[in-house]
Parts: C-alpha cells; sequence; structure tokens
C-alpha cells in the first residue's frame, strides 16, 4: 500500500456524482523538515536509541530557551530537523504523526518551499475549479504504532469521460509523470 496524504474530491452535478482522489507525492526532498515543525509533529513510537536522541535534544532545547528566548526562537525556526540526513530522514519509520501526515498538518500546508505542495495546490485548484464540490483529506500509510494501515484508499466514481477531463486539467496545472503514475494507482485501484 503506498504511503501518502490524498484528497477525495467528491463532485455534484444534475445528473450524476462522482468522485475521484488526488494524492500527495512526497518527493522527500526535505524542505519541510525544520525543528520547529518536528518539535510540533508529536511523539516518537520507537527504538530506545531514537528516544534518548529526542530527550537529550529537548534538554539541550530547555538550556537554550532559558539561556536566551529570542535566540531559541530564531534557533528552531532556522534549523533542519535532527533527524534529516542527506535529505532524509533518517527515523522515517518511527517518525511523528504530524510528520506522517504532511502536508495535512498545522505546518504542511503553509511550507511554501516545497514543489511537490506547490504543484499539489495547483492541481486540486484545477480539478475543483467551476464545479461544486466536497472535499476530504485522507492518509494511507502506517499508525504510530507502525503497525495497522491508517485506512485503505477511498472508492471512486466516475465515468472515463471524467477522469480524461482530469488527466487534462492535472497535466495542464504541471503534474509529472510519477505524481500521474499515483493518480492513476489511486483511482484506478479499486476500478479493477
Amino acid at each position: 500500500m503506498t504511503d501518502t496524504f490524498y484528497l477525495h474530491l467528491e463532485f455534484t452535478n444534475k445528473n450524476f456524482g462522482w468522485s475521484i482522489n488526488l494524492p500527495f507525492l512526497c518527493t522527500k526532498c526535505g524542505v519541510c523538515c525544520k525543528l520547529e515543525d518536528f518539535l510540533s509533529a508529536g511523539e516518537i513510537y520507537g527504538k530506545p536509541e531514537v528516544t534518548a536522541k529526542v530527550k537529550v535534544l529537548f534538554e539541550e532545547l530547555g538550556k537554550m530557551w532559558e539561556a536566551d528566548e529570542t535566540k531559541y526562537d530564531d534557533y528552531i525556526a532556522q534549523a533542519p530537523c535532527p533527524f534529516l540526513i542527506n535529505k532524509g530522514c533518517s527515523i522515517y519509520e518511527f517518525r511523528p504523526l504530524g510528520c506522517r501526515l504532511f502536508p495535512q498538518t498545522t505546518f504542511g500546508m503553509q511550507t511554501q518551499d516545497c514543489q511537490p505542495l506547490g504543484r499539489f495546490k495547483k492541481q486540486c485548484i484545477a480539478l475543483e475549479k467551476g464545479r461544486a464540490y466536497k472535499e476530504t483529506y485522507h492518509f494511507t500509510g502506517k499508525t504510530s504504532d507502525s503497525t495497522h494501515c491508517a485506512e485503505n484508499i477511498k472508492r471512486t466514481n466516475f465515468t472515463k469521460k471524467q477522469y480524461q477531463a482530469c488527466i487534462v486539467k492535472l497535466r495542464q496545472s504541471g503534474i509529472t509523470d510519477d505524481e500521474l503514475t499515483l493518480f492513476s494507482y489511486f483511482n484506478g485501484k479499486n476500478k479493477e
């Protein structure tokens, strides 16, 4: 199962209601991995050495805050996540829930530097434009205890013509080939 956040769009028109899934494809570039975001992402459930490193981090940050709050605020806003190594998450399977649910987090949708998120927002606008719709956000992947799937991919309902119209709009909005492949997977899986 693909581990990602996605948007389920339900459209209504006079004759027929239809729906489609728009997944977000993270390229794991690390742009969103800031210390400030990590600190607000929730608890880590994992290996003892990971939780020990987090404890040491919190102790160091506590001392920094006590010494100079302004310096602390500047530091956490600028510093990368301590678990970001070579633009990759070194605790990916143990990462906090807030990181798992990116971009549907407090810090996620506000991110300006993430190119995939910028494309995702354009894709949403392209699909929603001029239509009556209802949107719900979902996540498919492991929960914080790393054992169960959060949910299966939500069922879609569309005609071939509606699907092709979505593809045209997504291409016009700059969808990449990898994003299109994931889009096809999320919408074709329950059509088989």
